[in-house]
């Protein structure tokens, strides 16, 4: 992540004080989160090995008790265009999620769509829901599809929104979003 990025994110948490934060892509953001936040922090990704390096490589982080690290396995296999399945989540809402993951080094089964997915089921009314890599097609094309309802803003390669359920949208808002998704 880039220093604008930081400064962005750092101010988007900050700013929102989320209690549970859902993370997709365990990494340096992990850290980032807890360092800049006072959420419980649950965090899904799909290598066990880059797990257990951050694992080592965090060792005794005073923030590392407020973090619930989970892999899991992006299903169906195949590329973007098959849907994939939502990750299975039986806990509260999460009311800020960040979605910068399953890892895209892997085309062959790609998993951002379910990561999107996730969202529209586990984002509490109001959360704050922020995914990475806002600027490329695919990422854009699943804002539209997921988030259409809701106001969606971009800075550089993150994007962000509000959740708002779909049906407490009215559809003057609904129409003026399709015409300018950015809004």
């Amino acid at each position: 992540m880039n220093p604008t990025e930081a400064a962005l994110l750092r101010e988007l948490v900050q700013r929102a004080a989320p209690k549970r934060l859902a993370e997709f892509g365990s990494g340096l953001t992990t850290r980032f989160w807890a360092e800049n936040s006072e959420a419980q922090i649950t965090t899904w990704d799909n290598f066990p090995d880059w797990i257990a390096e951050l694992r080592t490589a965090f060792g005794d982080a005073p923030w590392l008790p407020r973090v619930d690290w989970r892999l899991y396995t992006v299903t169906p296999e195949g590329p973007r265009s098959v849907e994939k399945d939502r990750v299975p989540w039986e806990g509260e809402p999460f009311d800020f999620l960040f979605l910068d993951g399953p890892r895209s080094a892997h085309p062959q089964n790609y998993g951002r769509s379910g990561t999107f997915r996730f969202a529209t089921k586990h984002a509490a009314p109001g959360a704050l829901i922020v995914w990475h890599d806002a600027h490329r097609p695919h990422e854009k094309e699943l804002a539209r599809k997921y988030f259409a309802h809701c106001t969606r803003q971009r800075k550089g390669s993150v994007g962000w929104c509000r959740w708002e359920t779909p049906e407490s949208v009215g559809s003057l808002s609904k129409f003026v979003r399709k015409l300018n998704p950015f809004t």
